[in-house]
């Protein structure tokens, strides 16, 4: 183990110990608020381990243009000093967000927001101080960007409840990072967190300025999605909506943005539909009455990545359960293979290609084999040999349109290719 990786080790120890010990105080007692944590983000360690994880989370720059890898050639240490001198005489000032956008599907985008990789590390410092404060509060129903859930859990929880409850009122909350209101999450913070300097960071970063095609202009409502911090301040935004909602009018399952409630009868649907409306409004949110919707499980409803549906057994003779992958998620997975395929140099051999490929088709399965997904598997199986295909069509300057004589499924197979179905039943890595 080399010097640095020993350092390392040494402060995730620190500040996992700490962690504890904050969660333990905030467990013991629901009321109690915490100053004095200003101090611990500006400590070296905690820096060092906001690093880290910044680091082996990757990402692009910010505005400035600086990356991981440059302050890696640069000196880490050196670029951690200057941060921690800046917190220590109050200098610090985060930079403008980058805004940027994604494919959503439908053609349409979602906007993310880059901060510099020096505001990400200061953001995933003051994350790790203060999370074990609200986790300590957070409820059953909330699974998303927290530590030890998970979509899986989420997805299996919904699986479990649809059992019995088959009336789902599945919410749609529009723009809803964009519509975070800054002074009521500001107060919501401040129930558990007094130190005022941490809560002058936050604000700085709530206020920080959106750079889009080379114009800043200001934001006045939101945390954009792609901040270290903006997950666990989302989740304490919508900790309200969790904590007032009554087991007795549905059984809500959330994660992050994304909420189902399961109920007994339509009634209820109805009455449970009313409820999160009102709720949501007084909270300064709104819903998306396109794609709100009140169903049976027999109509089926998407959640996480899955299609969720009862199905006549004939075998049974009997309504069942399943959960399957939904077409916009086999959507994207036939894109993320093609672009896989696509970024490897034409050059490279096919060995190479292959464990690329293999990584995003783990990927795939490590996640979807929960559920209903054998059929799916065949059709991301047959879809990678033809992107293979293609790629050594392209490769050789073949002509023929599918090179199947040539370039047979078992070419690739017997080349480490990984047979999906087969990846279902694997287990999860």
């Amino acid at each position: 183990m080399s010097a640095e990786e020993a350092q390392y080790m040494s402060s995730q120890e620190w500040v996992r110990t700490f962690q504890r010990k904050l969660y333990r105080a905030a467990k013991r007692n629901s009321s109690r608020r915490f100053g004095l944590l200003y101090d611990k983000v500006c400590m070296m360690r905690v820096l060092e381990e906001a690093w880290w994880r910044v680091a082996r989370n990757a990402g692009s720059g910010g505005v400035d243009g600086v990356t991981i890898g440059q302050i890696k050639e640069e000196g880490v240490y050196g670029f951690l000093c200057e941060i921690r001198d800046e917190l220590t005489e109050k200098s610090y000032n985060p930079q403008a967000i980058r805004r940027s956008y994604i494919d959503k599907g439908g053609g349409k985008k979602r906007p993310l927001g880059i901060p510099t990789v020096k505001d990400r590390v200061v953001q995933m410092a003051v994350k790790m101080i203060i999370e074990p404060l609200f986790e300590a509060d957070f409820c059953e129903c909330s699974y998303g960007f927290r530590p030890q859930r998970s979509n899986t859990q989420a997805a299996k929880r919904v699986h479990k409840l649809v059992n019995s409850h088959k009336w789902v009122v599945d919410l749609d909350l529009k723009s809803y990072f964009d519509t975070i209101n800054h002074e009521r999450l500001m107060e919501l913070v401040r129930k558990r967190v007094t130190d005022k300097s941490v809560l002058h960071l936050i604000r700085q970063w709530l206020k920080a300025g959106i750079m889009e095609d080379g114009l800043e202009r200001p934001n006045e409502q939101g945390t954009p999605q792609g901040g270290v911090l903006s997950p666990l301040l989302s989740n304490i935004y919508l900790h309200e909506f969790d904590r007032n909602w009554d087991e007795g009018e549905g059984r809500l399952v959330r994660f992050a943005d994304d909420m189902v409630i399961l109920c007994d009868s339509e009634q209820e649907a109805q009455r449970a539909l009313e409820k999160a409306r009102g709720r949501l409004e007084e909270m300064l949110l709104t819903l998306n009455e396109e794609k709100t919707e009140l169903t049976h499980v027999r109509g089926g409803f998407d959640f996480l990545g899955f299609t969720y549906k009862e199905a006549y057994s004939f075998r049974g003779k009997q309504y069942v359960r399943i959960k399957y992958p939904r077409t916009k998620s086999m959507k994207k997975a036939r894109q993320n293979i093609k672009g896989r395929v696509k970024s490897i140099p034409l050059g490279a051999p096919i060995e190479e290609v292959i464990a690329a490929l293999n990584r995003t088709l783990r990927g795939w399965a490590n996640y979807f084999r929960i559920g209903n997904s054998y059929a799916a598997a065949l059709k991301l199986a047959s879809y990678a040999c033809a992107q293979l295909r293609l790629y050594m069509r392209r490769r050789y300057h073949r002509k023929d349109i599918a090179g199947y004589r040539k370039w047979p499924n078992r070419f690739f197979y017997k080349r480490g290719l990984c047979y999906v179905p087969k990846l279902l039943r694997a287990k999860a890595g």
